[in-house]
């Protein structure tokens, strides 16, 4: 079947970009850990010792957000450009458009998948052992999943379109980082704020982890609908928007 066929090429490219990338590195694999701990090493150093954050139990709060956080950021990146970047490919032969997206969404998933489980020892060791919570993880990993499809593959089907507004995505990813309450709890914010901070679907999910994992409580289930909601409308308009331009969007690569 086709789309059996589609899903192989995934699969045998997101290998092949995994151990491209890791070859391209002396240190491989580990480098794979090393970013996002040392991105979260510094953000403490500059929470703790230049703004004075408390730093009791600051760590771990900070590690978890930047990490949930870091997944959707390179994936989101990764994606941006992969169409364009396959433009000469495409113009010779006839993939999916919806194809090469998935391709860095896969691979920055399964680089994730690796820095989870140490962020799950990291917690056990800090003083935060399992919970019956932990049985929502899977469900909390699928649905940062699908708000990960739902605004990457839109965002790669775009670029094409307006080449240079990478910029303008790295500048808006900037800006998430720090309304996505990776830096502070929601209880800082003033009540008549944090409505609008809910809107935010990682900001929900971040502190949905954050319950589980550093508090041993389930999530809010309101929250969690909400995003499962958004989600949905934004595969539907994924899935609208890839009938639309599949066809034609080799037409505006300059490559």
């Amino acid at each position: 079947m086709e789309w059996r066929r589609y899903w192989d090429i995934i699969v045998y490219r997101t290998y092949a970009e995994l151990k491209s990338e890791a070859q391209l590195s002396y240190m491989g694999y580990v480098w794979w850990i090393l970013e996002p701990l040392l991105n979260t090493v510094l953000f403490f150093v500059i929470m703790a010792a230049v703004l004075e954050q408390s730093i009791k139990g600051f760590f771990c709060f900070l590690l978890v957000g930047s990490i949930i956080w870091q997944w959707l950021n390179a994936s989101l990146l990764g994606a941006a450009n992969s169409i364009v970047d396959a433009g000469s490919m495409l113009k010779q032969i006839y993939l999916p458009k919806a194809v090469l997206p998935l391709i860095s969404i896969f691979t920055g998933t399964w680089k994730f998948m690796f820095i989870f489980l140490l962020l799950l020892v990291s917690v056990w060791v800090s003083g935060h052992p399992p919970t019956a919570a932990y049985a929502c993880l899977p469900l909390l990993l699928f649905l940062e999943f699908a708000v990960i499809v739902a605004f990457a593959l839109p965002l790669a089907a775009i670029m094409p379109y307006f080449p240079d507004a990478r910029v303008t995505v790295e500048a808006v990813l900037r800006s998430g980082l720090l309304l996505s309450g990776v830096f502070f709890p929601v209880s800082q914010l003033p009540p008549v704020w944090r409505v609008y901070f809910h809107l935010n679907p990682m900001a929900d999910l971040i502190e949905a982890f954050r319950a589980v994992l550093l508090d041993g409580h389930w999530p809010r289930w309101d929250l969690m609908g909400y995003v499962t909601v958004l989600s949905l409308c934004g595969l539907a308009v994924t899935a609208w928007l890839y009938t639309r331009v599949d066809r034609s969007i080799v037409k505006s690569i300059h490559r």
